[in-house]
């Protein structure tokens, strides 16, 4: 599993509130992955996240989970539902907007310090993707190359250069936009 896409996910259920709920789709198009991978990040990795604010669409979680989980909703006022199932999602869902500026600040915190720089693709270029808040690598991850070639500035020799710079690091642009911070 790729490195930067666990810390993404991580990242992500750190943001929400106590007391807040979301989905794993919720996250899953939150950091342009699907839900059973957040699912997966979280079984592997999720001990040190609040991972019970984490669940279907429809507020249930896995039976495995169910119990630990309603501990921590008890402690944060989350409304378990009628079946015990899961929770009462509609009464306690984390608001999606709120959440995606949330951890679209920490993740610029967290590229600021870790980031993998551009490679080199030209003044022009570097400086349209500087205008657009593109200041590494990784945030390249929101962007398709469609988005890319029209940029100003940004021509099909960079979009190749940056390209294969992900390539490097097992990524790649996505297919389709993801959402972002305007």
């Amino acid at each position: 599993m790729d490195d930067f896409l666990v810390d993404r996910v991580l990242l992500a259920v750190e943001q929400i509130p106590a007391g807040r709920v979301t989905s794993y789709g919720d996250i899953a198009r939150l950091v342009g992955t699907g839900p059973r991978q957040v699912g997966g990040v979280l079984s592997r990795y999720g001990a040190d996240v609040p991972w019970w604010r984490v669940t279907g669409q429809d507020g249930t979680m896995a039976s495995g989970l169910i119990e630990r989980a309603r501990q921590h909703w008890a402690e944060e006022g989350i409304p378990v539902n009628a079946s015990r199932t899961g929770c009462r999602i509609t009464a306690c869902r984390a608001d999606q907007v709120a959440l995606m500026h949330a951890y679209t600040r920490a993740l610029d915190t967290l590229l600021a310090r870790t980031g993998t720089p551009l490679p080199r693709i030209g003044g022009p270029a570097t400086r349209a993707l500087t205008g657009l808040g593109i200041a590494n690598l990784e945030h390249l991850l929101d962007w398709t190359r469609d988005e890319l070639l029209a940029t100003h500035g940004v021509g099909p020799k960079a979009v190749r250069i940056i390209e294969d710079a992900l390539a490097e690091h097992g990524w790649r642009l996505p297919d389709s936009p993801r959402a972002r911070e305007q």
